[in-house]
């Protein structure tokens, strides 16, 4: 029984590693590749997209209607977020999202409060020049009447 053991030993031994020698302990060189110290650098070409399938994206991206769907543009195209900004960019598109609106609503408040300010502004003015010109004529009038006292 101890010889069957032995000989599985000797049989796993060989067939796992047919460069190691049982008898002298030593592993046989001649046999083994060297491991290539340098790394290979495998590039991928870089992705070109024509204009076409850019506006396609980006309809495609506007029509989603929650953040899940637009993440999932993304992933299924392979593609940044960073890339769709910088198509709209390039293709002269606005954003259509919320804070484009968002802009242009505060825009158009802020030029409406400018227009009732500038009202207000001529009013104050309008009763700046009369304040001085009742002042002036009230001076001329008492000053008549203390000169003819």
């Amino acid at each position: 029984m101890v010889s069957e053991i032995s000989g599985v030993n000797e049989l796993n031994s060989s067939t796992l590693n047919p460069s190691y020698s049982t008898e002298n302990n030593q592993i046989d060189t001649s046999k083994l590749v060297p491991a290539d110290p340098q790394v290979k650098a495998t590039s991928t070409p870089k992705r070109k997209f024509t204009n076409g399938y850019k506006l396609k994206i980006l309809t495609a991206y506007d029509a989603c209607r929650s953040a899940s769907e637009r993440g999932a543009l993304l992933r299924r195209e392979s593609i940044y977020h960073s890339r769709i900004s910088a198509w709209r960019n390039q293709l002269g598109m606005n954003d259509s999202g919320k804070k484009a609106m968002a802009k242009t609503a505060r825009t158009d408040h802020m030029a409406r409060e400018i227009e009732q300010l500038k009202k207000k502004l001529a009013q104050a003015q309008a009763i700046i020049d009369l304040q001085k010109k009742s002042r002036s004529c009230l001076g001329r009038t008492s000053s008549h009447k203390t000169a003819a006292r």
